[in-house]
């Protein structure tokens, strides 16, 4: 069975039809932004085939149908600069790793089915927004692919099943795994514990960032958690993995800089030691750690931005 064709604005989709239903087979072309049609030749469009947008570089936004029931493996893989999926809100089948490397990946976006907008519109901004933000992150944490669950996503028992599974992460000892990359026999990554635990405690640091940014539903003792383990790694302490986040990679945003200093990863006495850490770096952060140090409002103050 030979594929179809049909071109996009600077591209083509290739596809075939089973059943009188319609799979996307593979996708070539430079489209930075792409809307999936719902129907081919009058067939509904069901799967996106394996591998089918394997290594799209140049996309940036996808916009999956609703009529769409399977995401098969590696769909989406390696589409470096990916940022916002839209798909529909729906029970939808995944196959294995259909955003790995995904790493850009910031937002999936549920599109409400039609006669479900009622339900859409009874969920708040901050809500669809939050939930968007944390749908792409589970994208890319292990072996919590059930939270990947694009029915579900946003409810009270998602958000709760979130948590569970979060602090689950920051319970784990920080070794855990070493073993097994060491058994992994790549010569080519730095299996030494130093690096490996270093690594563990910016990825605890990086999903305590996105969640107290993004905390719609957030239980008391994770908020608390997340917060102890950012204080905990900041400049100056033992181990200062959260520091390095926000410096190296986040310094340019602002809603991580403020949560820095306002649940007191900043206070008097690692707040020299910060500025001299940041050098000529990250002049905006910095200037507002000078700007707000002194008389900085509470943790509380933080959060108000964010509530309802």
């Amino acid at each position: 069975m030979f594929d179809k064709s049909i071109e996009t604005e600077k591209g083509t989709i290739y596809y075939r039809i089973k059943d009188d239903k319609v799979s996307i087979t593979s996708y070539s072309g430079r489209d930075t932004e792409l809307i999936i049609p719902d129907h081919i030749e009058e067939y509904p469009v069901r799967k996106i085939s394996k591998k089918a947008f394997l290594n799209s570089k140049a996309l940036r936004k996808l916009v999956l149908p609703d009529t769409i029931r399977k995401l098969s493996d590696w769909a989406f893989a390696h589409c470096q600069n990916l940022d916002t999926l839209e798909l529909p809100r729906k029970g939808i089948k995944l196959g294995r790793g259909v955003f790995t490397g995904d790493e850009k990946l910031r937002r999936i976006e549920l599109i409400p089915r039609p006669g479900e907008e009622d339900t859409e519109v009874s969920m708040t901004d901050k809500e669809k927004e939050d939930t968007a933000v944390l749908l792409a992150e589970v994208s890319r944490m292990k072996n919590v692919e059930y939270l990947l669950d694009f029915k579900e996503a946003g409810s009270k028992d998602w958000f709760r099943r979130l948590d569970m599974a979060l602090m689950d992460i920051l319970k784990e000892a920080d070794e855990e795994g070493h073993t097994e990359m060491i058994l992994c026999g790549e010569e080519d990554i730095d299996c030494t514990i130093e690096s490996f635990v270093a690594e563990r405690r910016r990825e605890k640091s990086r999903v305590s960032f996105m969640r107290l940014i993004h905390d719609f539903g957030i239980s008391d003792s994770l908020r608390t958690a997340m917060t102890d383990y950012i204080k905990s790694h900041t400049v100056g302490s033992e181990s200062s993995e959260a520091w390095e986040v926000l410096l190296n990679e986040k310094n340019h945003i602002p809603e991580y800089y403020k949560l820095f200093l306002a649940i007191g990863a900043i206070n008097d006495k690692n707040f020299d030691d910060a500025l001299l850490s940041m050098g000529d770096k990250a002049p905006e952060m910095k200037a507002y750690f000078m700007r707000e140090h002194v008389g900085s409002g509470s943790e509380e103050s933080f959060f108000d931005q964010f509530s309802l």
